[in-house]
């Protein structure tokens, strides 16, 4: 009886920590999680562990400790393979909790330096054997979000679009399938197609987020900053700071993954709109936030979206100041990406830097 006690206890903080991640407060979420974490190892209960164990995850990916969400889809995934555990996990939701953690981990390995970005079609494909072994083939649209991510990494963008559109598409079909949100999906689809020159056609999908009065705080702050980045494709500055500026109130309480994103679309949006110093200001907070995170991702695009700005602001020590740090970024991510695609912007950087210096007086 005690033990069924503990087991209904940590349930409800499982539960708990869902409630708080929906309504992004990532913070009360892993702290939930992390409770019931202990609970279920105290009870050696496996299913509750993955269970807890995916929660806190989930919600430590979004506030942006990409590392920490990483160990814990280690954990799930080491659980679900080993056969002196595996046979533990035959129930539902230890299920769902083994599938988000072969997907997870791809999404949050995209970021962590030392893992070739090709090699991860591998573990998306161990995930498909996974799904088609246990009878979930329709769970699939979030392994091909990640297959498209993966895929505009690499630069190869017609599979890219063509995996997240039968992503979106395998949504719309099995609704009540774990993974994704629809509107995380929506999202993922736009991005891509902006990626590819197509924002006259990711516009949809991003007014479609903000359309669904269900869209979290989250899928609505991508949503603005999505239209933010259209609207600057279109040339229109002042729409896409407006959006911008919507999207940054948003993530503000959200953590420091989703801020980095709104950020650099404000930081944009303000020097297109020929303010400068607001996009100097955005930048800056911009490179506060992606330090926090770390590794090389976010902290290099934080560099080079300040480098551009100090550049045209003609602040050569700040431009040179964060060209060294693009330097110190660009090979780890070129190693992943098996291309020179970071190390080519860097010089480029340091070229146009180059040019200012002999401009000067």
């Amino acid at each position: 009886m005690p033990e069924d006690l503990g087991a209904w206890a940590a349930g409800l903080l499982v539960d708990e920590a869902w409630d708080a991640y929906r309504e992004g407060r990532y913070q009360q979420a892993v702290a939930a999680a992390g409770r019931a974490v202990e609970a279920a190892e105290q009870l050696d209960d496996l299913v509750l562990l993955v269970r807890a164990l995916r929660v806190e995850a989930s919600a430590l990916r979004l506030w942006g400790d990409t590392t920490a969400a990483l160990a814990r889809y280690t954990r799930i995934l080491g659980l679900a393979e080993d056969p002196a555990t595996s046979g533990r996990l035959d129930d539902p939701l230890a299920a769902q909790a083994v599938a988000d953690a072969y997907w997870s981990w791809v999404g949050c390995a995209r970021f962590v330096t030392g893992i070739p970005v090709r090699e991860l079609l591998r573990v998306l494909d161990a995930a498909d054997r996974w799904l088609a072994a246990t009878g979930h083939r329709d769970w699939r649209a979030s392994i091909l979000s990640e297959r498209a991510d993966v895929y505009d990494r690499l630069g190869e963008l017609d599979a890219a679009v063509a995996a997240a559109e039968e992503a979106l598409a395998l949504k719309v079909q099995y609704p009540g399938a774990p993974g994704y949100t629809l509107n995380g999906l929506r999202f993922d689809l736009g991005y891509i197609l902006r990626h590819a020159g197509r924002a006259a056609e990711a516009a949809p999908h991003y007014q479609a987020i903000l359309a669904d009065p269900g869209a979290n705080p989250w899928e609505r702050g991508v949503a603005h900053g999505g239209l933010a980045w259209c609207a600057l494709d279109a040339g229109d500055p002042a729409t896409g700071r407006r959006e911008a500026h919507t999207a940054v109130l948003l993530a503000e309480p959200l953590g420091d993954n989703a801020l980095c994103t709104s950020l650099d679309v404000l930081a944009e949006a303000c020097r297109a709109d020929g303010d400068l110093d607001a996009a100097w200001q955005a930048a800056t907070r911009y490179l506060e936030a992606a330090g926090r995170i770390g590794g090389h991702y976010e902290p290099y695009y934080a560099a080079r979206t300040a480098a551009d700005i100090a550049l045209a602001r003609a602040d050569l020590p700040a431009a040179k100041r964060l060209l060294s740090e693009l330097d110190e970024h660009a090979p780890a991510l070129d190693a992943t990406t098996g291309t020179t695609t970071y190390t080519s912007e860097a010089a480029q950087g340091h070229q146009r830097l180059a040019n200012l210096e002999r401009a000067s007086p």
